[in-house]
């Protein structure tokens, strides 16, 4: 059964970026300039899968990648739908398989929503941990949702913004936000700085829940949260209401990890804004490395 439409159109300069809500963390997909070989066009893609493709829209509707020292091509995405088994998905972050379903599906993202959207289910066999989920593809569009899996659990990243030829899609908020790292004079806490730039000339209405207002959590290497702001803190439950016209900017103390002294090590700083919502609006993760302290 043939699934009809364009489920990745290849033109040079198409764009996708996808984001998840909870971290704030993105990706971006984008399509190069088009080469010959064996005398058939394909499109570099990059940041669909873990490597650069050199890739095609086969005539069954598979997305093939070309190795350029051998010719053959391999099935990275298929958008034939069939239900009675599975197809290798190659090169992507894990051993997995695909399933591309029958039944279509709706995507509700920011910059939906679409009807009918391809669904497509994946297993993996060599990793728990990593790898892809599921996706959902629009016709003309290209993916715009993908649920990945990680030591947090699943993570859903959806479309955010698109330029597919002359259709430019732009589901980003109208202020950006962001977290910066630094030290505090006084003490050997460690300092965020939360920051919230409006990019419009109209000010931005955040709503709250409650008397909270952010959260900011500390995390180690293996995702254990370790610090959490609001611990300890009491919050009023009321609505309330802040609007923003240019920027608003909150230093929050962060004590270093408990221990004998500074414990050095890879941290991850993850903090958002606690709006009315199920997930947060505004969201951001950075890195955190402390090193260990320099000997007398």
């Amino acid at each position: 059964m043939a699934a009809g439409g364009d489920f990745f159109p290849l033109q040079q300069g198409n764009t996708w970026i996808y984001r998840e809500a909870g971290s704030g963390q993105s990706f971006t997909v984008t399509v190069g300039t088009p080469v010959l070989m064996n005398d058939r066009v394909y499109h570099p893609i990059r940041g669909y899968t873990p490597e650069r493709l050199l890739a095609r829209v086969d005539e069954q509707n598979n997305l093939v990648h070309v190795n350029e020292e051998t010719g053959a091509e391999q099935i990275v995405t298929s958008f034939t739908p069939f239900e009675d088994g599975w197809w290798q998905a190659s090169l992507r972050e894990c051993d997995q398989e695909g399933k591309t379903l029958l039944e279509r599906g709706v995507f509700d993202g920011a910059a939906g929503p679409f009807q009918g959207v391809l669904r497509i289910r994946y297993r993996s066999f060599s990793c728990a941990d990593a790898g892809s989920e599921s996706e959902q593809y629009a016709e003309n569009i290209g993916m715009v949702r993908r649920v990945s899996q990680s030591f947090g659990g699943p993570k859903q990243f959806d479309l955010v913004y698109a330029r597919v030829g002359q259709v430019q899609i732009n589901a980003a908020a109208n202020a950006q936000f962001s977290v910066s790292m630094g030290m505090t004079r006084n003490s050997p806490a460690l300092e965020a700085t939360l920051r919230l730039r409006v990019n419009s000339h109209l000010p931005v209405t955040l709503n709250f829940p409650s008397s909270q207002e952010y959260e900011v959590l500390l995390r180690d290497d293996t995702g254990k949260v370790i610090w959490r702001w609001s611990d300890g803190q009491m919050f009023t439950q009321a609505f309330h209401e802040k609007q923003v016209a240019v920027e608003w900017t909150v230093p929050v103390e962060i004590p270093r990890p408990a221990g004998n002294g500074p414990q050095p090590g890879n941290y991850t700083v993850q903090a958002w804004l606690t709006t009315a919502g199920a997930s947060p609006k505004f969201a951001a993760t950075i890195p955190l490395t402390i090193t260990p302290a320099a000997q007398p």
